[in-house]
């Protein structure tokens, strides 16, 4: 599929990513993905609590800034938490009864418009993690689903609501991809062992202990790779789950700069998309839909469709810089 914008100056990465995805087949071993905005929070507090706290995690979840509740309009905005939620249900678990809940997303898209504050929506590339833990002079993967890294992984990015494949280390990988490869950052091999997943980005972890048993700690060294860049990052913490944590949260918040639009009702400008490559009017359809779901897209026609090329006039809620911005 080849997707261009008339009457804009650049394609934007941000939609050719976003199309990439709507047809790639089935992610392999690839995570559901979370809703962005329903929060799970604990059951052991008061109704005003966790309808403050869920507000509170979906909003850092659709800015992507870990620190967004210091803007005294938001923080102000906790007292009437109970006004954006949609449902709720008990939910139990092993640590204890939770509350999952759904909030308003044309409530809360409306409070950050209001407040000039950029949101991401579904505009989240799908990462692949590669992870290797040294204890000594010994690496291996960390590819045990009981493992506490995995889990520790896994529970902060549903949390950031960040989408995430898993390899399979079958024979496939562990032929095409060593733990020295990874640790080394040989990027060909990273590279070659990726390509069956289709992803946007790969991420390596490496993982190493940094204390001792009475005083455990962990550093975690993140490795990605963006627009032919590896981007490196460096964080430590006394726990598994701690470390995992902070890392979702930067991750979050680099990807937000890239991703996150500043929505603009007022300002309704009009571009025509041209996809190669859509085979049946059935294709045609189901992309309109999913275009129409999009952050920013307030209508979406179909202006042709012929077996060369379908063509689509999409309004949009945000201004050509939005879409023509570096890192989009």
């Amino acid at each position: 599929m080849v997707a261009k914008w008339h009457e804009l100056l650049t394609i934007p990465r941000l939609v050719a990513l976003l199309l990439v995805a709507l047809t790639l087949p089935g992610q392999v071993h690839a995570a559901a993905r979370p809703s962005l905005y329903q929060a799970e929070v604990s059951g052991e507090q008061t109704q005003q609590q966790w309808q403050r706290e869920a507000l509170q995690q979906v909003l850092i979840r659709v800015t992507g800034q870990p620190n967004i509740m210091q803007q005294p309009q938001l923080r102000s905005e906790l007292t009437n938490a109970a006004s954006y939620v949609k449902q709720f249900e008990a939910v139990r678990t092993e640590q204890g009864n939770n509350v999952r809940v759904l909030l308003d997303a044309q409530r809360i898209q409306q409070l950050l418009r209001e407040q000039q504050i950029p949101i991401w929506g579904g505009q989240r590339p799908e990462l692949l993690f590669w992870i290797v833990e040294q204890q000594g002079a010994d690496r291996q993967f960390v590819r045990q689903s009981d493992s506490v890294w995995l889990q520790s992984l896994q529970q902060a990015l549903n949390t950031q609501a960040l989408p995430y494949t898993l390899p399979l280390y079958d024979i496939d990988d562990l032929l095409n991809l060593t733990e020295t490869d990874v640790w080394g950052g040989f990027w060909q091999q990273i590279e070659q062992a990726s390509s069956r997943y289709r992803v946007h980005q790969i991420v390596v972890l490496l993982l190493e202990a940094t204390g001792s048993s009475a005083e455990p700690g962990w550093r975690l060294t993140a490795l990605r790779q963006h627009d032919g860049n590896v981007l490196r990052d460096e964080l430590e913490a006394s726990t598994e789950l701690d470390l995992m944590a902070q890392y979702a949260a930067r991750l979050s918040q680099q990807l937000a700069q890239q991703y996150a639009i500043l929505l603009t009702p007022d300002v309704q400008q009009q571009a025509v998309l041209q996809i190669n490559g859509v085979a049946t009017l059935a294709d045609v359809v189901t992309l309109e839909r999913r275009l129409s779901d999009l952050l920013g897209v307030s209508r979406v026609q179909i202006v042709r469709h012929a077996p060369a090329e379908t063509l689509f006039r999409v309004t949009l809620q945000m201004s050509t810089a939005q879409l023509t911005k570096p890192g989009v």
